[in-house]
């Protein structure tokens, strides 16, 4: 048997069990283990290949998926509030989103939306109170006792957050490796969701579209959620 057929054989070992990623270390140490003598510059050349042949594609930097279509965001849910802060804002650096982007993996489709903004600590007094003028329910970075004496979700509700450094996000548009962290945390601060939901909607999105791995699990990371349940998610379908 070839070098090339035993890693196809090894890949597809790998995605037994409705598995969607696998990384290149992992790859590495069973083709290694299975034949000793088999090269890295190969290997490499060999996944080269596959990609080229378009049997697996890119998940991120040493990840790789059979998952051809990527995850593309709606961005109409969240453009309007995003032009409407960059033309009295132009140089201030945010980002959004919203539930409305991810609505339809709910097992239960949401009838109320919230739009997240992220920015500097600095920039939120300012940032809410502009925003208050044109909109009714918005909240400054609301704490938990405040949530249980105020927030209720209404339609256009917009929560303002303190950004975090490293975000997936391109342009003031987060991305969806952001939003399925941000979610994960305001499941619980917001009363959006159980654990359950959540499984389901990280699961449908990450199985039925390609994400980027190494991008999520260092966001997770930034947030402080190395031994969260979220990973054990992660693991359960990545690893």
């Amino acid at each position: 048997m070839n070098r090339k057929k035993k890693l196809e054989e090894i890949i597809d070992y790998f995605f037994q069990e409705n598995r969607k990623y696998f990384s290149f270390k992992e790859v590495k140490e069973a083709v290694f283990k299975k034949d000793s003598f088999y090269e890295l510059e190969t290997l490499k050349k060999n996944l080269y290949r596959f990609k080229k042949e378009m049997k697996i594609f890119s998940a991120g930097r040493g990840w790789y998926s059979i998952i051809s279509m990527p995850f593309i965001l709606d961005k109409k849910p969240v453009r309007n509030i995003i032009n409407y802060v960059k033309k009295e804002f132009p140089l201030l650096a945010f980002n959004c989103w919203s539930i409305q982007q991810i609505q339809s993996y709910y097992h239960h489709i949401p009838i109320k939306f919230i739009i997240f903004v992220y920015i500097k600590k600095d920039y939120l007094k300012t940032i809410y109170d502009f925003l208050h003028e044109r909109y009714k329910n918005v909240y400054n970075n609301p704490l938990q006792l405040e949530l249980e004496k105020i927030f209720s979700i209404e339609n256009q509700t917009i929560v303002l957050r303190p950004s975090i450094s490293e975000e997936p996000v391109k342009g003031n548009y987060a991305q969806v490796e952001k939003i399925l962290v941000d979610l994960y945390v305001e499941k619980d601060k917001l009363d959006l969701l159980d654990e359950w939901e959540y499984n389901e909607i990280f699961q449908k999105i990450i199985t039925q579209y390609r994400i980027n791995i190494p991008k999520i699990i260092r966001y997770c990371k930034r947030r402080m959620l190395n031994n969260c349940p979220l990973m054990a998610i992660i693991d359960k379908y990545c690893q």
